[in-house]
């Protein structure tokens, strides 16, 4: 997994790049309030009675790691999965 910080707010996580379809990330603190934008969402959706927004992903962090992956500073990084019954 490599840092990327959001070109919006600057918050910083670990990503790791799959496929297209599929991004990991991890947070370094909690994401309702280190992400400006999911703290808002947090506090509009608990005010409503709902869960919170940490299964959610920034629209701007899921940008910027889109943008690093097409500026070749983050790679895709192509996942085997283990086969059962099989070695590696």
């Amino acid at each position: 997994m490599q840092r990327i910080s959001c070109n919006q707010c600057g918050t910083t996580v670990l990503a790791e790049k799959y496929s297209a379809q599929h991004t990991s990330v991890q947070w370094l603190d909690d994401a309702a309030s280190a992400c400006p934008r999911l703290q808002l969402e947090n506090a509009s959706a608990l005010g409503g009675g709902k869960r919170g927004t940490t299964d959610r992903v920034c629209p701007a962090l899921h940008a910027t790691i889109d943008q690093a992956v097409r500026d070749g500073t983050l790679t895709v990084t192509r996942r085997a999965e283990p086969v059962p019954g099989r070695l590696a």
